[in-house]
């Protein structure tokens, strides 16, 4: 699905293209820093600090991994 305008992508395109390396790793960053806030601020607040770090994992990377990285949570 793509719901933005043509000139709108090329103005996007033109500012990510004006911005450093560094300033597009720090974006990326803060963005995957937002997102994993609105994760954790809808975790049942009763989790204990693993059984949040094991819930971001799963809905992150999914239950392999996060069974994988975190075994004993949740058995």
């Amino acid at each position: 699905m793509n719901d933005t305008s043509p000139e709108i992508e090329a103005f996007l395109k033109a500012r990510y293209a004006a911005m450093t390396g560094s300033e597009r790793a720090l974006m990326a960053l803060q963005m995957f820093e937002t997102a994993q806030q609105i994760v954790l601020s809808s975790l049942d607040p009763g989790l204990s600090e693993s059984e949040r770090r094991r819930e971001l994992c799963r809905r992150f990377y999914g239950d392999a991994l996060a069974r994988a990285v975190f075994p004993a949570a949740g058995t």
